[in-house]
Parts: C-alpha cells; structure tokens; sequence
C-alpha cells in the first residue's frame, strides 16, 4: 500500500488554473483531505484544456482532472454573509489555507494572512503568485507563461540561438512551482507539530523560475553567454545529435578525459580521435568545440537511433533517446514506476494521467477518485462542519450554496 504521511491533515484549497490546484494535488495524493471551494461558475481552469484540443466537461476534463483529482468540492458565495461565516468556520477547524487568488482580491474577502492569522492563528496559510509581495510587478497577473517563461530569460535563453523564443507548454512551469509550496507547507507543518502555530508559506512563479535558472544566474556573470547552439556547443559531448532515421539522441559525458576514448573507440570505431590533442582533454574539447560537433555529427548520422543506443548502452555511456511528450505514453520506465497512469472519466472513456512525482513506502499509487464537480460535496461537508440541513437547503435555494451532481 502507498503510505499516505498527512493523513488527518485537512487542506482548504482556494485556488485556480494549475499552480495552486496542482499544489492541493500533491497533498492530496500524499493522503490530505483536501476541499476545493469555487464560485458557483467554477474555478476557470475548467476550461483551459479545451484551449489544447482536451475534452472539457463534466464527464471528461483530462486537464482539469491532471490538478485536482483526490479532492472534495464544496461551492459556496464568499461575497455573501452567509459564505463568509462558512469559510470561517472551515478554516476554523482546518490545517492549511492554499490560495492563488491575488493580494487584493483575498484582502476585499478578508482572507488575506494579516486578517486570518489572529483569528486562527493555528492556520498555515500558503499562497502562490505571480511575482512575489514586493516591487513594482506585485499586483501583476502571473501566468506561468509571462512570470515563469518570459521574464526570467527562460523562454529566450533556453531556445537555439538565432531562432525564435520558445513557445512554453502549458502549466510546466505551474507544475514545478507546486511542488515547491508543497515542500513549504510541509515545513509549517512540521513547524506546527512541535509549537502548535500556524505560518505564511509563500513563493512566486518569478522566483521558481529564477531559482531554475540558478546555473545561469551564476555562469551569465562569468562571460557564459545564452542562448546558445547545439553547434557550437560549450561541451561537444554533452549535446544533441541527429541519427541516420532523423531521430536523435542527447549524449552527456561528464568526465571527458575517461569517456571520450570510450567513445571513439567502441561507439564510433574511431579511434584515433582520442589521439588527436584537439579533442583529448576537456578544456582543448571545448576550444575546438565547433569542429567536433561538425566529426560527431557525421558520425551520428552514419546510425539509425537505434543502433546508437544499443552502441552507448554496451559502453556504459550515459545518453537517452529524445522523445516526444506523445512518447511517454507507453514508455515502459514510466509505466512500471507509475509515472503515468491509465484512469476512467466519468463517462466511461480512458486518459493516460501523469502522476505527482513523489510517493511515500511504494511506487505503486492509491485509487485516485476523479476532480470534483463544482460543489460536488457541499452537502456532505458543510453537514460535517455542524449545519443543519434546513439552513443547508435554504442557502442552496438562495444561490449561496451551489451543488453540481456526478
């Protein structure tokens, strides 16, 4: 069985699109009872996979789902009275705050931590945005695309130089970012248990994105200049090459002076470039990166992928194949590791899921339950926070409950 390590642990999840809902994700899968509450017309991520040719409806919403599954759904009118006093009652009898909602937006609410954490000072409040608390991007919307991608240099400086930025896929940096505000809110968590307080637990999209580009951060101040290109590359063996069958293979030999006469010898029966005082030693590689690149590529080409592989695999020579995201699919190392997991919609059809990456005692995963609808469990949740069902009735009939059935 998968250990589930905050089991007893109850997670409010005030979130939308992915970063947010992707954290709530992770706790939940690692065993938090985790309530999503959204308005009555849902959170908008509901929405964003049919921008990507997805399913997106009550039956079948793969990319929703990929975020939010393993939660309840409670749906209720936070302008309202009535909603205010039960999110407080929520929070009230509950571990974990995760919101992506903006400063402004959660002070108009009162849910903000200054307006919470006297209240409930037992609360762990945790938040993602788009550019941090401070400075003059504060207030800014942050979606990965524009915090994560554009202005950390990522999207222009990972590209191949001389070509166009990437076009960034959707959520990757959303998805890194979750993981580390989980990692946070375990922190508090831990924090909690030996004092009994709650905290602020925060990070930004921004800051992910600086942080994974922490290499560059060091080496751009040192004359390393970005982007760059695969030709002239600033190792030749750490480098992509296309094969004779057009597919290609990343080579990644770290230590230089021990792999490379491995290479020529029993990967491309080219011996005596291990003799040759340009390519011998690390740093004349990388003086005379350019024509080696030029030797490598004529050599890749003379094999299919293939053949490569099977080549660099016999030498012991760390490289893999380069595949498509559709690849990954039936790629049998994420299958057996549960990386990737076949699940039922709603409507009876099948999706391949990936998975939260990290699991506690067993690769093999629990059953995940599908996201919720909007308000799915709101009867059953609001009945366990002491309501009676008149009140719970009445509020439905008057729109500041909303109720979606499966």
């Amino acid at each position: 069985m998968l250990n589930k390590p905050l089991e007893g642990v109850k997670v409010v999840d005030l979130t939308y699109f992915v970063a947010g809902p992707g954290t709530a994700k992770i706790l939940a899968d690692w065993g938090a009872d985790v309530i999503k509450v959204e308005p009555a017309f849902g959170d908008p991520g509901r929405g964003t996979g049919a921008g990507m040719t997805c399913p997106a409806d009550n039956d079948c919403n793969p990319f929703y789902t990929t975020y939010n599954s393993n939660k309840r759904g409670l749906s209720v009118n936070l302008k309202s009275a009535e909603g205010k006093e039960i999110m407080d009652r929520l929070l009230g009898k509950s571990d974990v705050l995760v919101t992506s909602y903006r400063t402004g937006a959660l002070k108009r609410l009162g849910l903000d931590y200054e307006s919470l954490c006297d209240r409930h000072p037992h609360l762990i409040w945790a938040q993602v945005n788009g550019f941090g608390d401070y400075g003059p991007a504060k207030d800014n919307p942050g979606f990965d695309t524009v915090a994560y991608w554009a202005r950390s240099g990522a999207m222009m400086d990972i590209a191949e130089r001389d070509t166009n930025p990437i076009n960034p896929p959707i959520a990757f940096g959303d998805s890194v970012t979750s993981c580390s505000l989980a990692g946070g809110i375990c922190a508090a968590l831990y924090r909690k248990l030996r004092t009994g307080k709650g905290d602020k637990v925060m990070v930004s999209l921004f800051g992910q994105a600086i942080w994974n580009v922490g290499a560059l951060v060091a080496s751009t101040q040192y004359e390393d200049e970005y982007p760059k290109s695969r030709k002239e590359a600033i190792s030749p063996v750490i480098n992509s090459y296309q094969c004779k069958d057009g597919k290609w293979i990343f080579l990644s030999i770290l230590e230089h002076e021990r792999y490379f006469r491995i290479l020529c010898d029993q990967v491309l029966d080219r011996a005596y470039l291990a003799e040759d005082d340009r390519f011998s030693t690390t740093l004349e590689a990388k003086k005379n990166a350019a024509v080696l690149i030029r030797i490598l590529d004529q050599e890749f080409r003379k094999h299919t992928q293939d053949e490569m592989v099977e080549r660099l695999t016999k030498a012991d020579i760390a490289h893999e194949r380069i595949q498509h995201v559709k690849d990954v699919l039936s790629d049998p190392q994420a299958i057996e590791n549960q990386y990737i997991m076949e699940r039922s919609n709603r409507d009876g059809t099948k999706t391949m899921y990936a998975a939260t990456p990290v699991k506690f005692g067993s690769v093999k995963a629990g059953n995940d339950y599908d996201a919720p609808l909007v308000g799915q469990d709101s009867e059953e949740i609001l009945a366990e926070l002491g309501y009676p069902r008149e009140d719970i009735l009445r509020w439905m009939d008057d729109g500041i409950v909303t109720v979606v059935k499966a």
